[in-house]
């Protein structure tokens, strides 16, 4: 039917399948009883294939490859028209938090960007799969979900979602109150620490605008006290951090659940530092709304003395120093 009258103004009752569905009684002409036909036909083949459609989505069921599985869909929410194929993701459940996934452009302006998990059909994931085969970022093909189980593992999901984006809040909640650096961490600012000694000693003082401007093009480095608070958060607490959210930085993070973490760069920029806790208030890269980052998870805070604007530097990278 779209190729024989798509576009077109149906005149001919008689080229249309019949027997006519529409009663042609109350029509001035041929032509517009034609007209009507036409759009009723079509009306009525669009709303059977969308019947067909869920009646399928609804019996993905069972263990012959139509079972569900967990997928990581970035670029979320699904709209714009480069997601026409894969809008209908957004009726699947999702699972775990929304993490962030860098910016997307909306004609002339940038908005966050975002990236869920969710559990789908495996036919759906194959098919989200198949049509992201050239951005492999898009989709994340998860583990199956066992029948008969009440939800997928919590783990599944935390791995899937940390190829998104390495640093979740759910890392240091699991950390207990009054949790201190490990052994990782504490290695990793000894080493921060001896490579700026010559240059922390130049410094007239820990107001000094000199720290602050070495340290948003990457020149010098904040690293945490091993125990907080003392020199760094005294530091910290006199730099005026309400600048710092102008400037592109990297905050080096201790990310994963305590038994397996790594150490990652994340980028964006610092709204704001609790002396008392030591906390950071981070805004990942692409305007997304800060989440909170607890000083013992902290390797250092710097800038990048060649990466400096959102359109240039990633939303993370691994940890390499």
């Amino acid at each position: 039917m779209e190729t024989a009258w798509g576009g077109l103004r149906v005149r001919d009752v008689t080229a249309l399948p019949g027997p006519a569905l529409v009663a042609g009684a109350g029509f001035t002409s041929p032509a517009q009883w034609a007209d009507a036909e036409f759009q009723h036909r079509w009306q009525q083949y669009v709303a059977d294939c969308c019947d067909r459609l869920e009646e399928a989505l609804g019996a993905a069921t069972g263990d012959d490859g139509t079972g569900w599985q967990l997928l990581l869909v970035s670029g979320w929410p699904l709209t714009g028209q480069r997601n026409a194929e894969l809008a209908y993701l957004a009726q699947y459940e999702q699972h775990g938090p929304t993490v962030p996934f860098g910016a997307r452009r909306v004609g002339y302006n940038i908005e966050p960007d975002h990236a869920v998990v969710l559990a789908v059909p495996r036919f759906a994931a194959r098919h989200a799969a198949d049509h992201t085969r050239d951005d492999r970022q898009r989709i994340t093909l998860g583990p199956d979900l066992l029948t008969g189980s009440a939800g997928p593992d919590k783990r599944d999901v935390l791995a899937l979602l940390r190829g998104a984006y390495p640093y979740l809040p759910a890392d240091a909640e699991g950390d207990g109150p009054g949790a201190r650096p490990t052994a990782m961490v504490t290695t990793a600012r000894t080493v921060r620490r001896a490579a700026q000694l010559g240059r922390r000693g130049a410094y007239s003082g820990p107001d000094s605008m000199e720290v602050y401007d070495d340290l948003v093009v990457g020149t010098y480095s904040w690293v945490p006290d091993d125990d907080h608070p003392g020199p760094a958060a005294a530091e910290m607490e006199n730099l005026p951090v309400h600048w710092l959210n102008d400037w592109m930085l990297c905050l080096d993070v201790e990310c994963g659940m305590r038994d397996e973490t790594v150490l990652h760069r994340l980028y964006g920029t610092v709204t704001s530092y609790e002396p008392g806790t030591g906390r950071v208030g981070f805004s990942p890269t692409g305007g997304h709304p800060a989440i909170w980052v607890p000083v013992h998870r902290i390797v250092a805070l710097t800038g990048d003395r060649h990466r400096r604007t959102d359109g240039q530097v990633p939303v993370h990278e691994p940890y390499e120093e």
